[in-house]
């Protein structure tokens, strides 16, 4: 028997749900398989290596017809590590002691005018993420014999440079982009990268799964603290990061957006799922959310837990300095990241339109985009479990 209170919590949340659903929230996904198939190219600089010291690679598909001086480069994710062990362990899991092989660009990155009509034809470049700190790494260190090389930053200028000498500092229109930890170096580099260009240029920014926060009300044993400060700390990660933060702050609050948004001049778009899978994982430092949120089986507890989560990115959000130079979409997937997934084709809630049409009409200027999905937890998931369906 349910008291009173866990009754309330039912109704309330169900009510609230059945409220923000809309039907265009759940299309299917289209077929989102690209087909630009590329061999990497390896980077120049031989001191720009990956964290195993294995050289550091990116794939690059060149423009045609009139996209010929328009560019996209995409920075990828893929977590940090935080001291030697976990570095070593982090080589083994992620495979980044292996030279790069060929990779399919799709979605935003495809060469397809049908699936990616407005950057189908762009010079795209997707920057293979193997140096563990968001980019931003200069440092090495050798250790019972073995070499780590903490050369992030390295990478990311010297890759920048190889493109400039290839024409990009001419272009008409650019876009630095990253999901997870490239969003978050996205959002660290987002102002240098648009200093590569001439003011008559449009550049923005655009970050997918990275605007993760430092949670106040959870905060005792967030992982995201001891992971920034190891990078901080192992990686060198210190002067990559904005001086207008770390001015004021310890270096490793420089890692989290919401520390970093307020100060970026250049137009940045935060794309984020307001029940994003890592910031549960690392805010909470546990994976039991995991079934709840992609079956029907959470308790009211985890429920009231990711709500608070919500609610607390919104604050956080809402704190910041929303005009045209801001866009945000917030969504309600239990996931993470979802450029080049299939949700990038799913439309979203209130608007009726995909996530790849909203940050289009973003970037060509068409319209400010602030978009947040009212969902309370997970689409259908809460509604279902509270009511026992």
């Amino acid at each position: 028997m349910k008291n009173f209170g866990e009754i309330l919590l039912i109704l309330v949340t169900s009510l609230a749900l059945l409220n923000a659903l809309s039907p265009a929230s759940f299309h299917a996904a289209s077929d989102t398989s690209g087909n630009d198939t590329l061999n990497p190219t390896f980077v120049k600089d031989a001191r720009a290596v990956c964290l195993a010291g294995n050289p550091a690679a990116y794939y690059y598909s060149k423009g045609f017809g009139k996209g010929v001086s328009n560019w996209i480069v995409y920075l990828r994710g893929g977590g940090w590590c935080m001291n030697i062990t976990d570095c070593k362990d982090y080589i083994q899991r992620k495979g980044v002691g292996m030279n790069a092989t060929a990779t399919t660009l799709r979605n935003l990155l495809s060469s397809d005018k049908e699936k990616n009509p407005d950057f189908y034809n762009w010079n795209r470049i997707d920057v293979r993420y193997c140096d563990a700190s968001s980019f931003t790494g200069d440092s090495e260190i050798i250790k019972n014999d073995t070499k780590l090389y903490f050369k992030g930053a390295r990478i990311f200028n010297s890759i920048m440079q190889e493109l400039l000498d290839s024409g990009m500092g001419n272009a008409k229109n650019a876009l630095l982009a990253g999901s997870s930890a490239g969003g978050v170096a996205t959002t660290i580099y987002c102002d240098r990268f648009r200093r590569y260009f001439s003011n008559t240029s449009r550049v923005k920014c655009f970050s997918d799964g990275g605007y993760f926060f430092f949670s106040k009300k959870h905060g005792q044993e967030n992982t995201f603290l001891s992971m920034f400060d190891g990078l901080v700390k192992l990686h060198g990660s210190k002067n990559a990061l904005p001086t207008s933060c770390t001015s004021r702050l310890s270096a490793e609050m420089c890692f989290f957006p919401q520390n970093l948004q307020a100060d970026i001049e250049t137009p940045i778009f935060f794309l984020m799922s307001a029940f994003d899978q890592i910031q549960i994982e690392y805010t909470m430092v546990t994976k039991e959310f995991d079934a709840c949120a992609n079956g029907r089986n959470c308790s009211l507890n985890q429920i009231k837990i990711m709500q608070d989560i919500r609610s607390e990115l919104l604050s956080v959000l809402s704190k910041q300095s929303h005009n045209s130079k801001k866009g945000i979409l917030i969504t309600s997937p239990y996931g993470h990241v979802q450029v080049l997934g299939p949700s990038w084709y799913f439309r979203a809630a209130k608007t009726g339109e995909t996530i790849e049409k909203l940050f289009s009409e973003w970037y060509f200027d068409i319209k400010d985009v602030e978009v947040i999905d009212e969902n309370p937890c997970p689409y259908y998931n809460c509604l279902s479990n509270l009511l026992g369906l």
